[in-house]
């Protein structure tokens, strides 16, 4: 992670300015084909990329037909291209035995269901897709408000920037010094909160009738929650539409009055399986750019537009950055 976010930071200096979502789903992305998939060939990386794009480009495609000419014949292509990639890393670990944890596909093939059985090569693959999938636009999404609402706070940059030269001293960043940094925890949880990511989850259908708000819910259907509602919920959170991150210091943790108060990640046993590896990408990124850059941000957005329609303005947000 640290080599990438080294790379991209380098890249971002020599041009100048650079569109802040574009940068930061690719970087997000390559992190996750190395780390996810195991690739660390530059030209098999690129490969992946340039697959991926086009997959997810095919996606909101709104002629869906299956042929060379359209987005979605183009997408489809590409999803077969990469998913025969992956058969031919899956084939060529299995024959030289090499089913290690070294990256999430190793994990995937070592692991083995109540029975005792290895997982089937069409879950393990298309699980990993989809792994790489969250890994790509959450992580992306968030980053780019942390920059945005940085680049307002002068005051909030102090104290992250303050707590960092603390807790590493003149020593490399490690995971040791990620748990220490509470103020950045602090701060990526108001982002979390106030630009959920995710929009809205489709959690599970309904296998069992029940009642909600008098309102009875059949089997059948399905039940969507709205991350964002609930983030904004005011007997949960203190004057909710201000961006506050110490709403999660520990005076106040506004987060711990329901299990479900914070929910940009999921909840419960559907809590997001990569937070953790989101949590510690965004602190390496944030805590890079903090020790050796300035940045700003642009356009630069009146109270309460940004966050009412953040998947708008995100395609507008440029960042220019200069040497500390």
């Amino acid at each position: 992670m640290q080599s990438e976010v080294n790379r991209c930071l380098s890249q971002w200096l020599e041009r100048g300015t650079v569109p802040l979502k574009n940068e930061f789903n690719q970087l997000a992305l390559r992190i996750g084909i190395r780390l996810l998939l195991g690739v660390q060939v530059e030209r098999e990386i690129e490969q992946i990329e340039q697959w991926y794009t086009t997959l997810v480009r095919g996606a909101v495609a709104l002629v869906r037909w299956d042929v060379p000419f359209t987005n979605y014949g183009r997408s489809q292509k590409a999803r077969r291209q990469l998913r025969q990639f992956l058969q031919n890393i899956i084939a060529e670990r299995k024959s030289h035995s090499r089913q290690t944890s070294d990256d999430v596909l190793g994990l995937f093939l070592a692991s083995v269901d109540e029975q005792g059985n290895a997982l089937a090569e069409s879950q393990i693959i298309d699980e990993t897709i989809h792994l790489l999938n969250g890994a790509h636009f959450t992580t992306a999404t968030s980053l780019t408000w942390t920059l945005v609402e940085l680049g307002a706070r002068p005051e909030w940059r102090e104290r992250l920037l303050s707590e960092l030269e603390r807790v590493l001293g003149d020593e490399t960043l490690n995971l040791g010094h990620l748990k220490q940094l509470n103020q950045m925890t602090y701060f990526f949880k108001e982002v979390e909160r106030f630009y959920n990511p995710a929009g809205v989850v489709l959690l599970r259908g309904v296998v069992k009738e029940f009642e909600y708000a008098g309102y009875c819910i059949p089997p059948g259907w399905g039940v969507i929650v709205a991350q964002g509602l609930t983030h904004r919920l005011p007997e949960i959170y203190t004057a909710p539409e201000t961006f506050d991150p110490d709403r999660f210091s520990p005076l106040r943790e506004e987060d711990k009055k329901h299990p479900f108060a914070l929910i940009g990640f999921g909840g419960g046993e559907h809590t997001c399986i990569g937070m953790e590896f989101a949590n510690m990408e965004m602190k390496i990124f944030l805590a890079t750019l903090l020790r050796h850059y300035d940045w700003d941000v642009t356009p630069k957005y009146e109270a309460g537009v940004s966050q009412k329609f953040p998947f708008q303005a995100e395609r507008e947000l440029q960042a220019h950055l200069q040497i500390r």
